[in-house]
């Protein structure tokens, strides 16, 4: 047989022994222990689906079609090395092929229905992640999530929609709460790691297609193959095209576009001796439609009623006078060296990232009335990063009982608007007769710049960014029951306000231009957890975590000073246990936290802010959390197929303390910049609005998600039928948590039917989306013309193809 170096032997780490229970473990570890006497169910003998990933950066191996009902055994990298998801102290929800080519997950928003506590929105085409309570309305390049999401390893920061579609992914990992000691900046929410497919030592091929309402038409492609006997390729691609489910009333004849989404992804693996492999990746995609930019002006300001706008109430209809648009462009190139060596292995990663938004047009006004219109024509963000990784093996010093991470980490990044534009009142406001009338000696000042024909303002504000960082994580197994894992990371930061320009169409030169400015920030972020497993089957754990996010600038100004947005930090308190019961027929896992945010940054839109975010600190926040996984076989032995899973998300989310906030009058509907001043006492003085004991915005008090599946064995395969749920118990689009701000609760159901054709590998799957016909919006978008709705999609019945095949 030809020799492979791909598939390293798989590195284990069972937890084994007893500890006997004491007064207040007893209650859980008698439950425990009551299933882990030996027997034809133990562990060893469980018949368990492996779905196991060798490293972090090696292919999986698994079985293409689960056995039904058998709860799988998944190993995640969540502290970058091989652990069962059921053995570290960390709440993760993590999701296999399988699991997420059933559900219909193909990106990242999909996430949203499927883990509680994941408030995944839209705003005017990008995307905002809120975890726990923690995000960001990451509106412009200044300010990057507060929820890292990572590809293969590598850093992902883009807020723009199009970038979350992959194509083919192994599997995807939810880590909640801060990771600021191994993942570092940003990810004072968490992280979401997404894993692609990568080449292995044997053909493999898939394909997926999809068609739907709306002529919605998804297809996708994976194709791995050896080269040599020691290089293999894969090459995975994707295509979207549906139409709007949005229909443009304009008094004209356009039409929205489609959305139309395309891909590809080309990944060499070369492993030129058995203890080196380099893995190399590109990926190139485009993305073009409107997705949130199209909106409705709903609920009408006083501004908006002075100019004739009326409250739109027709579903699915938008009245703008501009078409909305928007077209995005990705390109990324990162690779990675793995050399093991007899002490340690040492990974060696780097990428170039590089992400532009253009002909994006926004109906800033969300009417057929021609006020204002908001847009980019080129929106970028370059990100280069480089990550020198150690991390202990079986040769280490001391590697039965203490393993360890250490790393180097650098981040370089440059983007902004360059430029962005808000244009006021269009075609309608010539200023030509105007201007031309005035006196020679007037014109004169204006100089013999041609006269502009409309208030066009163009936006011209860059950002950088360079970051340096160093850490290190290790977990001592003290006994055979006992655990203790401390880390830190260092890191320090510089962000340089390139450029902020306001120049006004038709005439040379800026408006208004603000000098440089730079700024340099440190931080340490620790982490400290011990788990204690007094049973086989049970942990329970404690941590204590904290988080950094990057302080920033304000890259869109007018008449004020650029902003400086100090740095935010999250210091989590964490209890929880994880457990599988019953001979592995039930798992359960629960979380309870507390988190407390200094600086949190947040994002206010107004004209005067030229109609993009402008970021301010709230103060300090508070959150406490309950959370809850389970995975139930109710009848194991005689219904091994029927599997119940349900997941809830309680969440106690408030300011509490912030004094200063800017937002929109409830009686005009206009917006204010609040700014206590010197003296909030003088009545004279600057109005002063108190935010403080108000819900954080994004963040329902309770959001719970509830699968169900039945697969029955017939003749020549098996027949699944399953239903999702989805609950959201409403929550605020703005800190002053005005009523008008307020998105109610809502249910979505989800519903499918497939079948598994065994001697071909190929599933046939009828689906269903929103068959309860909910009405809730994606995006709540608050101007000083009024509040803009865009709906999420109506019911949706497709009819999507899978097919696995191999050499």
């Amino acid at each position: 047989m030809a020799r492979s170096h791909f598939l390293p032997t798989p590195t284990r780490h069972p937890r084994s022994g007893r500890l006997p229970a004491t007064a207040v473990l007893l209650g859980i570890a008698m439950v425990a222990g009551a299933q882990d006497a030996p027997s034809a169910g133990d562990a060893d003998e469980l018949d368990v689906i492996a779905v196991e990933t060798l490293r972090d950066d090696a292919p999986v191996e698994q079985a293409a079609t689960p056995a039904p009902g058998a709860i799988e055994t998944i190993i995640v990298t969540a502290q970058k090395r091989e652990q069962s998801l059921q053995e570290v102290p960390i709440a993760i929800s993590a999701f296999t092929d399988f699991q997420l080519d059933a559900r219909g997950i193909v990106s990242v928003k999909d996430l949203g229905t499927a883990v509680p506590g994941l408030q995944f929105s839209d705003l005017a085409g990008y995307n905002l992640i809120y975890l726990r309570g923690v995000g960001t309305d990451a509106f412009v390049p200044s300010a990057e999530p507060s929820v890292a999401t990572y590809l293969d390893g590598v850093y992902f920061p883009s807020a723009h929609n199009m970038v979350q579609s992959f194509g083919a992914l192994e599997r995807i990992e939810v880590l909640r709460g801060p990771q600021g000691t191994l993942f570092g900046r940003n990810s004072t929410g968490g992280a979401i790691s997404l894993f692609t497919r990568a080449p292995g030592p044997e053909p493999e091929a898939s394909v997926q297609a999809s068609y739907a309402r709306f002529d919605d038409l998804k297809a996708r492609a994976h194709v791995s193959v050896p080269l040599a006997d020691t290089v293999a390729a894969s090459f995975s691609g994707f295509y979207h095209r549906e139409d709007n489910y949005y229909t443009l009333d304009n008094g004209g004849t356009d039409e929205l576009p489609p959305e139309i989404g395309r891909g590809g992804r080309l990944r060499l693996s070369v492993a030129p001796t058995d203890d080196l492999r380099i893995t190399l990746t590109g990926l190139l995609a485009r993305y073009s439609g409107t997705s949130t930019t199209t909106s409705v002006n709903t609920a009408p300001s006083l501004l908006g009623q002075l100019l004739l706008i009326p409250a739109e109430t027709r579903e699915y209809v938008v009245t703008a006078d501009s078409t909305p648009s928007l077209t995005t462009d990705t390109e990324a190139w990162y690779g990675e060296a793995v050399w093991t060596l007899p002490w340690f292995d040492v990974k060696l990663l780097g990428s170039h990232y590089f992400i532009d938004a253009y002909d994006y047009v926004y109906d800033y006004d969300g009417s057929q009335r021609p006020a204002a219109t908001y847009g980019a024509e080129s929106d970028y963000q370059q990100i280069r990063t480089g990550e020198l990784q150690f991390t202990s093996n079986d040769g280490s010093f001391a590697s039965h009982w203490l393993q360890w991470v250490a790393g180097l980490y650098y981040l370089r990044s440059e983007g902004g608007y360059d430029p962005g534009y808000l244009s006021l009142a269009g075609s309608v406001l010539n200023l030509e007769p105007v201007l031309g009338g005035l006196p020679d000696a007037l014109r004169g000042l204006l100089g013999a710049a041609p006269l502009p024909t409309q208030l066009r303002f163009n936006f011209i504000g860059l950002i950088g960014a360079e970051s340096y960082s160093g850490y290190a994580q290790a977990t001592a197994n003290l006994t055979d029951w006992l655990n203790l894992t401390a880390g830190g990371r260092y890191q320090e930061e510089t962000r340089t306000l390139i450029r902020s320009d306001v120049e006004l169409e038709g005439i040379d030169g800026s408006l208004v231009s603000f000098a440089p400015r730079e700024s340099t920030v440190s931080n340490f972020s620790p982490r400290v957890a011990i788990d204690v497993t007094p049973t086989r089957n049970l942990m329970l754990y404690a941590s204590f975590s904290q988080g950094f996010k990057s302080a920033t600038y304000n890259i869109i100004n007018i008449y004020l000073p650029p902003d400086y947005i100090e740095p935010e930090e999250v210091t989590s308190y964490e209890i929880g246990f994880k457990s599988d019961l019953f001979d592995r027929s039930l798992r359960l896992n629960v979380a309870v936290f507390e988190s407390e945010i200094e600086n949190l940054q947040t994002g206010f839109v107004s004209l005067t802010s030229g109609g993009a975010i402008n970021f301010e600190n709230a103060g300090e926040a508070r959150i406490r959390g309950v959370e809850f996984d389970a995975t139930v076989l109710p009848m194991p032995q005689r219904n091994p197929g029927l599997v119940l899973t349900l997941g809830g998300s309680w969440l106690d989310a408030i300011y509490t303390d912030y004094r200063n906030g800017s937002g929109y009058d409830e009686d005009t509907g206009l917006s204010f910049r609040s700014d206590c001043g010197d003296d909030p006492d003088n009545p004279s003085g600057p109005r002063c609005r108190d935010f403080s004991g108000n819900r954080i915005v994004r963040t329902p008090e309770f959001s719970g998600a509830a699968s169900l599946s039945q697969t029955v064995d017939v003749r020549s395969g098996s027949v699944e039928v399953g239903v999702d749920y989805y609950y959201n118990g409403g929550f605020f689009y703005l800190a002053q948590n005005s009523e008008n701000s307020f998105e109610s609760s809502y249910r979505v159901v989800n519903a499918r039917v497939s079948y598994l054709h065994a001697p071909w590998n190929l599933r046939v799957t009828v689906f269903g989306e929103n068959l309860l016909d909910e009405r809730y919006r994606l995006a709540q978008f608050h101007t000083d013309f009024g509040r803009a709705d865009t709906l999420a999609p109506p019911v949706v019945v497709g009819l999507r193809l899978n097919w696995d095949f191999f050499g």
